[in-house]
């Protein structure tokens, strides 16, 4: 769906150099990275929103390096969603339409058929001004697909939302990708939270890509410390903390570490780090538990699970133990190279 090939940009005090990078058609992949580290500008670049000094960008198999935004065939939704506040809804969706000089009657039929699959038809006469931020956000993304497109470029579209609508725009995102075979390229602080239903991801730092592949593979195996912190890798630690004479850091997945009891029996060759129960969360059959550890960097957070039996008691601030085989710490250089 989407290839960069020696994409660069300079800004003067800024370079953008993405030797290559692709995503497939259907995929959602995340673009993470500190501020600055050129993740608006790479979408931008994407969208030809910002000349390049070099390279080429191909869409759907076809060159677009020299094509203008408009003939493209992508959506561009930022974190504000910049709606026309003198048009209705309808309007505002049928926008591109309307530039591509469709007639008025078609444009708004085609206008009207998107917010009704994503579900806002009946805020089709409104104004921007009287929408919530979530609906603002569905209009924006109605207004992207209405002109066509199949690609998605989301730079922090749900940042100023708050937790409870995020999660709900978050979860239709995932809808409307897998119901209209969406192609999504998203931007976000938030790795954690953006997670679930993602396939790919990218970490850039200053203008570079650090990291790239599946999701869960980085997750579960970050090729550095810098990468596993823009990932929000759970479980990462000073390596003193289970072995005084090991430096660097290491990360163990969360699927590996058991939080027990106190008093449990464990294996001998086992790694076991008291703590202090922080949070609790019931996932069906078992309970997702992070426990706060102190060491001598200060304290790890560590996220485990454990059965719903009486192993535990899920209350705050009891104590107990995380438990995880040394077999399932991984190394984490901290720069970026081969473990």
């Amino acid at each position: 769906m989407l290839l960069c090939e020696g994409l660069r940009v300079n800004t003067g005090h800024f370079l953008l150099a993405i030797d290559r990078f692709s995503i497939a058609r259907g995929e959602h992949c995340l673009v993470i990275g500190p501020s600055g580290a050129g993740k608006s500008l790479f979408l931008r670049a994407i969208a030809g929103l910002v000349p390049l000094d070099g390279g080429a960008v191909y869409i759907r198999g076809t060159e677009v390096t020299h094509l203008p935004p408009e003939s493209r065939h992508i959506g561009l939704v930022f974190q504000h969603y910049s709606l026309f506040p003198h048009l209705s809804v309808v309007e505002n969706v049928a926008f591109g339409l309307r530039m591509r000089g469709v007639g008025t009657r078609e444009r708004r039929h085609e206008a009207v058929a998107v917010l009704e699959r994503l579900g806002c038809g009946a805020l089709r006469d409104r104004r921007p001004e009287t929408l919530s931020g979530g609906e603002q956000q569905r209009v924006a993304i109605a207004r992207a697909l209405a002109a066509g497109a199949d690609l998605l470029l989301l730079d922090e579209p749900f940042a100023a939302l708050d937790p409870t609508t995020r999660a709900i725009c978050r979860a239709e995102l995932r809808h409307f990708r897998r119901t209209l075979d969406l192609t999504v390229l998203e931007v976000t602080h938030a790795a954690d939270e953006a997670s679930a239903g993602v396939d790919h991801a990218i970490v850039l730092e200053r203008g570079e890509i650090v990291a790239d592949g599946l999701y869960a593979n980085l997750v579960n195996d970050p090729p550095s410390l810098r990468a596993a912190r823009a990932l929000c890798v759970p479980n990462v630690f000073q390596a003193t903390l289970i072995d005084p004479g090991r430096k660097g850091w290491c990360t163990v997945a969360p699927m590996h570490v058991s939080i027990v009891s106190v008093d449990r029996p464990t294996l001998p060759e086992s790694i076991v780090l008291a703590g202090t129960v922080e949070t609790i969360e019931p996932l069906g059959p078992v309970r997702r538990v992070r426990l706060r550890v102190e060491g001598p960097g200060g304290p790890t957070l560590f996220v485990g699970f454990t059965h719903n039996t009486t192993e535990i008691d899920p209350v705050k601030g009891r104590t107990a133990r995380a438990v995880f085989s040394p077999g399932a710490v991984c190394g984490l250089p901290e720069e970026d190279g081969k473990k």
